[in-house]
């Protein structure tokens, strides 16, 4: 027995010398040489926590500016003098929506593809259905638009779609190809800029991700938007932060592929804190901002979400913040029906297909509806007292 127990010290006593030796060395490695970790090799787990080596920031695509003054007010008079570089985004003027509202508190604007009228659909007539959400939230002006791009082939089905539903802004030069989500977004943001200026906040998201808009809309309304001005900046900036995210170098599968950056692109391995892609929540001050900075970058990063809400914002000094707290949402699995009757969760966003994560690519034909109305259902009945108490 008192052998087996000396035994097990003595590895014990191995072990510890084996990590203290592997700490060590790492640490001697990165101090002498200097170097980065490379997310695309095997210890990528060895990247150290975020500092000034390991997040690179955006200055050298604009004139270095002091660290000083540096602020959201600053970087809007520097674009402002500035030449344009990026071509300004030519909107179909078959299907030209008009902000013709007096004042609009909350424009939720989906990234959609020309193909996906049936998740379009879907949309109106569940969680983006704002004749009903009205009935709840009354004192709130709410506008919903769909950013398509071009496809000939469904040219005279969208302009059909818009005759209906008066809420279809199309991009005549914008490929619907995944590898332009950038542009894609900014195209968003120079529509709002040019023709919904009476606009409060704008909430992005995209069309295969379902939103509980009473929870948006509940929240917004309790002190008439002031929750989300209380940082004293009029540069808002909400979603769900993620921290400091590895840089991917190499993808898996085809949903990988997505994300993959070269070190021409970023050379650092982790990007500054960024929002989820799932939806985030700007004022139009910020919105006019990033599309300002877009227009004059000469080389914009290909993700957009890193991008518009990460890069950029980190180099205006605009605060990213969670836009709700105690709530849920679901990122790495596809939306099931008991994240949205949970008494435990408080759900907000979710994939509403597997086609997010897997690698098949939607074929436009597949209608949400079945899965929208079962979790629209469930919010529904959650949040009917709404209505009568409101």
């Amino acid at each position: 027995m008192r052998q087996y127990c000396r035994l097990l010290s003595s590895i014990k006593i191995l072990l510890l010398i084996l990590i203290f030796f592997v700490i060590i060395l790492h640490s001697q490695i990165f101090n002498k040489n200097k170097q980065w970790c490379d997310p695309g090799k095997p210890l990528w787990w060895f990247c150290p926590w975020p500092d000034a080596r390991t997040i690179c920031s955006w200055d050298d695509h604009f004139p270095i500016t002091d660290q000083q003054i540096r602020s959201p007010e600053y970087y809007e008079k520097l674009f402002s003098s500035l030449p344009k570089i990026q071509s300004p985004f030519e909107f179909n003027n078959s299907t030209f929506v008009k902000c013709t509202e007096t004042s609009i508190d909350i424009l939720i604007f989906v990234i959609s593809k020309c193909s996906h009228a049936s998740i379009r659909q879907s949309i109106r007539r569940t969680w983006g259905n704002t004749k009903l959400l009205k009935k709840y939230f009354p004192n709130i002006e709410l506008k919903l638009l769909f950013l398509v791009d071009i496809d000939s082939k469904s040219e005279k089905k969208i302009e059909l779609e818009y005759k209906y539903h008066k809420d279809i802004v199309q991009v005549n030069n914008l490929p619907e190809q995944y590898e332009y989500v950038t542009e894609r977004e900014a195209a968003l943001y120079e529509f709002i800029k040019l023709h919904c200026k009476q606009t409060k906040f704008i909430f992005k998201t995209d069309d295969d991700i379902f939103i509980n808009t009473f929870l948006l809309l509940l929240s917004s309304s309790k002190n008439n938007f002031q929750y989300l001005t209380n940082n004293k900046t009029i540069y808002s900036l909400f979603g769900f932060p993620i921290e400091y995210g590895l840089v991917v170098r190499y993808g898996i599968d085809q949903i990988g592929q997505r994300y993959v950056i070269t070190q021409d692109e970023y050379s650092c391995p982790r990007y500054p804190i960024f929002l989820s892609g799932f939806g985030y929540l700007m004022s139009f001050k910020t919105c006019s901002l990033l599309i300002n900075a877009y227009q004059t970058d000469s080389k914009p990063f290909p993700l957009s979400d890193v991008y518009f809400t990460g890069l950029l914002p980190q180099m205006m000094n605009i605060q990213r913040q969670t836009i709700f707290q105690n709530v849920d949402y679901l990122y790495q699995t596809k939306c099931n029906e008991e994240f949205f009757i949970s008494k435990k969760n408080n759900p907000f966003a979710c994939a509403a297909s597997n086609e997010h994560f897997i690698q098949k690519e939607s074929d436009g034909v597949k209608s949400f509806m079945n899965d929208y109305n079962l979790y629209w259902t469930k919010l529904i009945e959650k949040y009917n007292t709404l209505k009568i108490n409101t």
